[in-house]
């Protein structure tokens, strides 16, 4: 009976985590590019075992990294030159917090200092993985192989000059996760491989992959287990209180 009661409580457990999870994906659904998260995965039982007795108290195991939905968002037609997405598999490779990390987030802007970033102010690297340095320009658009092209200050009409590439990723072959600061990179660390075989789709952006309705509905089924698991609980104790009371010596 008390490993029932604690298996129902670490489910409990897990489902306000989860819960915290599904916020927070619901909170960014119209973020640009936004990777759905996914909820606390587990991946076994432990047992804590007191001397010389029987186990008696079922925790489960949950796996550290921070798992995402790489099904692409739909693409949405803006008509405007510093907007590019990505069409199917792929990432950029930008800097944001820290290490170089991967994005799907393409509405870019150039900042003050002549940067290349998206809404998030992620630096957008160039194949060389240097932070994409753009040089004062009339006009400037993308094509579909990643190539930044210019019109320079000063330049004859329909004159351009091609300013660098993108960096661009599959991914590579190690799994991905989201880090504590919310960028995607490989697990073990290393540096994303560049893939020349990413397309570009210029003048649109990706939205999140967050299906609302599929949000709320899992929402409904965490709180119907939650009752579950609560209802557990307490017939549990129930049940323990019933059988302590017929062990008991007759007064």
């Amino acid at each position: 009976m008390d490993k029932l009661i604690y298996t129902a409580f670490n489910t409990v457990n897990n489902l306000m985590d989860n819960r915290a999870v599904r916020s927070q994906t619901l909170a960014n659904v119209n973020v640009p590019g936004f990777r759905r998260d996914v909820g606390a995965k587990s991946v076994g039982s432990a047992f804590l075992n007191s001397m010389e007795t029987v186990q008696s108290r079922a925790l489960a195991i949950r796996d550290d990294n921070n798992y995402f939905e790489t099904a692409p968002g739909t693409l949405s037609q803006t008509d405007y030159d510093m907007d590019i997405a990505i069409r199917g598999s792929g990432y950029f490779i930008v800097q944001g917090n820290g290490d170089p990390s991967l994005t799907r987030r393409g509405d870019l802007n150039i900042s003050p200092e002549g940067l290349l970033q998206n809404g998030a102010n992620q630096t957008m690297l160039n194949a060389n993985l240097e932070p994409f340095q753009v040089p004062p320009n009339r006009t400037m658009k993308i094509s579909d192989d990643g190539d930044v092209i210019i019109t320079p200050m000063g330049a004859a009409d329909g004159e351009t000059q091609v300013v660098g590439r993108l960096a661009l990723s599959f991914g590579g072959e190690v799994e991905l996760k989201k880090f504590p600061d919310g960028e995607i990179r490989p697990v073990d660390g290393s540096a994303p491989p560049i893939d020349d075989e990413v397309n570009i789709v210029p003048k649109h952006v990706e939205l999140s992959n967050v299906n609302i309705t599929e949000e709320l509905v899992n929402s409904i089924e965490d709180q119907r287990q939650y009752e579950i698991n609560i209802k557990l609980i307490s017939s549990a104790s129930e049940i323990d209180e019933g059988g302590a009371s017929l062990l008991r010596m007759p007064g």
